[in-house]
């Protein structure tokens, strides 16, 4: 639940689909962990076995992941209307997109997340994955539908004004990301 309540850049798009395209929108895109998190667990293990290349491939997801959303914070920037309700066909693989391109998920399963698989058996490490991404996407979702409840009574205005917020809070993201990439390329060679 922290981190699905936790600022980041698949939580600033889940917000961001909620309140323009609707709340099946912010849900869809919510549940995106639950399918790029699958080849991110397999990626972990592997690079779990060969932990020296770890930093420079952390670094070419960071990089990545950086230009990715600074296109998205662009786009969000221009945008200025709400958008018909309902689920773009997009939303969803946009969600996935940026999981995929984005590193925190990949340290959390080489380190957290890949310690409580390897602990446990099967079955716990099943009941963990469901459970960790269940209640990572719920509380996107619950989170970005609440800012939605409170969007509705913005003015045209407002909502304007909050699109570009998000718009600079998530080139802020890119930034970061960039800099990690940096810090990690660094400490790599």
């Amino acid at each position: 639940m922290t981190a699905g309540l936790k600022p980041g850049s698949l939580g600033i798009y889940v917000i961001h689909q909620t309140l323009q395209r609707g709340y099946l929108a912010g849900l869809s895109a919510s549940f995106a962990p639950f399918v790029s998190d699958g080849p991110i667990i397999l990626l972990a293990f592997t690079i779990l076995q060969s932990f020296s290349k770890t930093p420079l491939v952390l670094a070419a997801i960071s990089f990545a992941g950086a230009v990715y959303l600074c296109i998205l914070a662009f786009k969000l920037f221009q945008a200025d209307t709400r958008q018909p309700s309902g689920d773009a066909p997009d939303t969803f693989f946009t969600a996935v997109k940026i999981n995929l391109l984005n590193p925190v998920p990949y340290i959390f399963w080489m380190t957290v997340g890949g310690s409580y698989l390897i602990r446990g058996t099967l079955d716990q490490a099943i009941l963990f994955v469901v459970f960790m991404l269940g209640s990572l996407a719920l509380s996107k979702f619950l989170l970005a539908a609440s800012i939605r409840k409170l969007g509705d009574n913005f003015s045209d205005q407002h909502y304007k004004w909050l699109l570009k917020v998000l718009a600079v809070v998530l080139f802020g993201f890119a930034l970061n990301l960039g800099w990690d990439g940096l810090a990690m390329v660094d400490g790599g060679l």
